[in-house]
């Protein structure tokens, strides 16, 4: 017997290209996990500073042994017609070399942000 999900799924459009590149395992990882978010079996780390951008109130997961690969998510509050209790929102998903997830997730926060301000 599978779990239910207790949360909901969303995603920002280009974070589901990005799993779209990952390679073959790391994609099959990324599903896994995020499967696993949604029915709350388990929580990446928060996160705070990254490099230059501040990821404050994201979280990690990691995607593969050597850490090289990761998915860069928010846990939200449900939106108004659901029934779970909150909404895993996935920023973004790729490489940790550079920063460059980290880099990927920031930028999609701000143009979010900016988007909410304008509306």
């Amino acid at each position: 017997m599978t779990a239910a999900a207790l949360f909901d799924f969303n995603a920002h459009p280009a974070a589901l290209t990005d799993l779209d590149r990952l390679p073959g395992d790391v994609r099959e990882a990324a599903v896994h996990h995020l499967r696993r978010l949604v029915r709350c079996q388990q929580r990446g780390p928060v996160l705070g500073r990254r490099g230059l951008w501040d990821l404050t109130g994201c979280r990690r997961v990691y995607l593969d042994r050597d850490r090289c690969w990761r998915l860069v998510y928010q846990e939200r509050p449900p939106r108004p017609a659901s029934r779970c209790g909150g909404e895993i929102y996935l920023l973004a998903a790729g490489p940790r070399s550079g920063h460059q997830v980290y880099n990927t997730a920031a930028r999609r926060l701000q143009l979010l942000a900016a988007a909410h301000r304008a509306s």
